[in-house]
């Protein structure tokens, strides 16, 4: 039955609506530049100066009480600067312009890093502008990602060369942009990364943009961007408060965006900014209490990556809510997850929604800064190095402007082997060596079937020695396939555990609202068995997983362990209890397979792996088998030159237990 309301209710509805409207009168008078009187609040010079007080205070409470609304409660945390630093300001001032053409000088790694980066430039300005396209009806974010390279990098290399050509591509490129009708504000990631290259374009081009076209550019700048962000902050747009790269993204953009107009729109960039530091400690949430992104590899290097924008694009001119930022748990130590995550062979543990490419994100480089970490610095260049990315990514400029020459290989020297990570998805991983590209690697997960992007993939594992991935992830299908956000999404193939290296139980899917820690890790010398712990000088680590709730309804218990040894050589053991119907062991490869009953080889790209199964307590039929990897719709991706790699082991029907061993050998 609805609430009646009373008397006193009823009043107090009416005062606050009384309230709001005036408030949003005041805030759209701000907004638009006018000045308007509101009647109840007017000051008369007929009344008492007591009363005319009152009423000031009044109104200076509306005022006061809509600054509280956009940044969700709390009164402004900053107040720009009244003399805001010159342009260039953001991140690529002159001061820093002046020391990067400096020490390439004498650093071949730097300078390496901008001769790459200016033969971009001249790529990128022989092509036309970006154009306003959505192909699947949903996003212009591929144009707006096209704007950032273009922007950015053609900025970069005039500033480094004072060729105009490049100067003039990227103001054609803003101007196009800015014409657009609108920046797709349906899905906003699309506006906020279009704000990020005109706010960046316009700032570090300011001094020579036309004056009319640079006022068309800040038009369209407001227009498409400023003005429909801010309205998402007061109306507490679902991003603002969100846990996901969303607000990592949205909240940079739009500042990165502000500030570059802040002289001449400071009302509106000054309420942007503060929303946007109001709101950041949301998105940065994800990375309590040790640095884990539970989205994947691939959505780290994308939130981390404008995280780390947003953190830069507020020093020197609110270096305080920088600071504080900084402070947030996990941060300082999300680094280490990013290194151990990607494999010797620069490929991703890809959970989630992501694929296995691994991206030379410049976040390392900030973080390496902001904290102290000279390893950061070193193997993001030895990425850059081993991989030729110096010019790869929208973001690459970055490499360049917070590149840091800090550390040496001797840093990793007492960098462990084998890490474990925790939070919203746990994992671990193993490898046999930090400066071995063909050093064995192992990914073990545990985690969340209810994490943003998440997988139904609980116990389900990654593998690589050689140079080879042969245990893969297929990562994520289209997004934009029926229902994919909704009750259809664990239907797909790619998202349920039948395609992930873990177990499928009686053909059924995991709980999709399963949660499974790693609950024994452990490290150096030593294993974990059934019966205990024991050494073992020759384990790196094991780990194990108690996957019962993943299982819910389907066994007593599951227990799943993973050991890795220093040669390369894995294990993984599967105790299942109370169960009844089939056990399906899979693995996801691309090799092809030769199977021999309980062995199986690997071939792929010259090099070979043996596998060896061993099973207790069910029928003697189990072997290895080839499963098709075909999804069973046609819309689905039909993952051509994927097959899996199975076990179909039956428990005995008087026991409802059984245990499944494979162990996995370099050959």
């Amino acid at each position: 039955m609805p609430h009646r309301l009373s008397g006193k209710d009823t009043h107090l509805r009416r005062r606050s609506q009384e309230r709001k409207s005036s408030a949003d009168l005041l805030k759209n008078s701000v907004l638009s530049g006018k000045i308007v009187t509101i009647r109840s609040f007017a000051l008369k010079p007929s009344l008492s100066m007591t009363t005319q007080t009152l009423r000031l205070s009044l109104v200076c409470f509306v005022l006061v009480w809509w600054c509280a609304d956009i940044v969700g409660g709390s009164l402004f945390a900053v107040t720009l600067p009244e003399k805001l630093p010159e342009h260039p300001r953001l991140f690529f001032t002159k001061q820093k312009e002046a020391e990067i053409k400096e020490q390439i000088k004498t650093d071949a790694f730097l300078d390496q890093l901008v001769q790459e980066l200016i033969k971009k430039a001249d790529r990128v300005k022989a092509e036309p502008p970006s154009k306003y396209d959505i192909p699947d009806g949903i996003r212009l974010l591929n144009q707006s990602r096209r704007s950032i390279d273009r922007t950015t990098t053609l900025a970069f290399a005039y500033r480094m060369t004072g060729n105009k050509e490049y100067a003039d591509a990227a103001i054609t490129e803003m101007l196009t942009v800015c014409r657009f009708k609108d920046w797709n504000p349906s899905h906003y990631l699309d506006v906020a990364e279009m704000a990020t290259a005109v706010g960046i374009g316009y700032d570090w081009l300011y001094d020579v943009i036309p004056n009319e076209q640079r006022e068309e550019i800040k038009a369209g700048l407001m227009k498409h961007a400023l003005k429909t962000g801010l309205e998402l902050y007061e109306k507490g747009g679902w991003w603002t408060t969100g846990h996901n790269n969303w607000n990592e993204v949205c909240n940079a953009g739009l500042t990165i965006g502000a500030l570059a107009v802040a002289e001449d729109e400071r009302t509106i960039a000054e309420s942007i900014v503060n929303a946007a530091i109001k709101s950041m400690p949301n998105g940065l949430s994800v990375y309590k209490p040790d640095g884990a992104y539970p989205e994947g590899p691939g959505y780290w290097a994308y939130g981390a990556s404008f995280t780390g924008l947003m953190l830069k694009v507020l020093d020197g001119i609110v270096p305080d809510a920088q600071a504080e930022l900084l402070k947030t748990e996990g941060l300082n130590v999300t680094g280490d997850y990013y290194m151990n995550i990607i494999s010797p062979n620069y490929l991703n543990f890809n959970y989630a929604d992501g694929g296995d490419g691994a991206d030379a994100s410049p976040m390392m480089f900030a973080l390496s800064t902001f904290y102290d970490r000279p390893d950061y610095a070193v193997w993001l260049r030895e990425f850059l190095q081993r991989k030729n990315r110096f010019a790869s990514g929208r973001l690459a400029v970055f490499h360049a402007i917070w590149y840091n020459p800090a550390g040496t290989s001797a840093d990793f020297a007492k960098t462990p082997l084998a890490q474990k990570f925790s939070g919203i998805q746990d994992v671990c991983t193993m490898r046999t060596a930090w400066d071995d590209p063909n050093a064995a690697f192992l990914g073990f997960k545990g985690g969340d079937n209810k994490a943003n992007h998440g997988h139904l993939d609980i116990g389900s594992f990654v593998y690589e020695v050689n140079g080879v991935r042969w245990a893969v992830d297929l990562g994520a299908d289209n997004y934009n396939l029926p229902g994919f956000w909704g009750q259809q999404r664990w239907n797909y193939f790619r998202q349920n555990n039948r395609s992930h290296n873990t177990l499928v139980i009686g053909d059924k899917i995991q709980n999709p609202a399963a949660v499974c820690e790693i609950g024994n890790f452990v490290p150096g010398g030593t294993i974990e068995l059934l019966a205990g712990i024991f050494e073992d000088p020759d384990v790196i680590a094991s780990a194990s997983v108690d996957m019962t709730d993943a299982y819910k309804g389907q066994a007593e218990c599951v227990l799943r362990i993973a050991c890795f040894r220093k040669d390369g050589e894995m294990e993984i053991r599967d105790i299942i209890q109370g169960v009844k119907d089939p056990v399906r062991w899979g693995m996801m490869t691309r090799a092809e397979i030769e199977l021999d009953g309980k062995t199986a080889i690997l071939s792929q790209n010259g090099k070979k792996i043996r596998l060896e199964l061993t099973t207790f307590d069910a029928e003697e039929t189990a072997k290895f088998e080839i499963v098709s990897a075909k999804p069973p719709t046609e819309a689905e991706n039909q993952n051509d030159g994927y097959r899996m790699l199975a076990i179909v082991s039956i428990p005995q029907l008087d026991r409802g237990q059984l245990m499944i061993r494979v162990v996995i050998k370099p050959m």
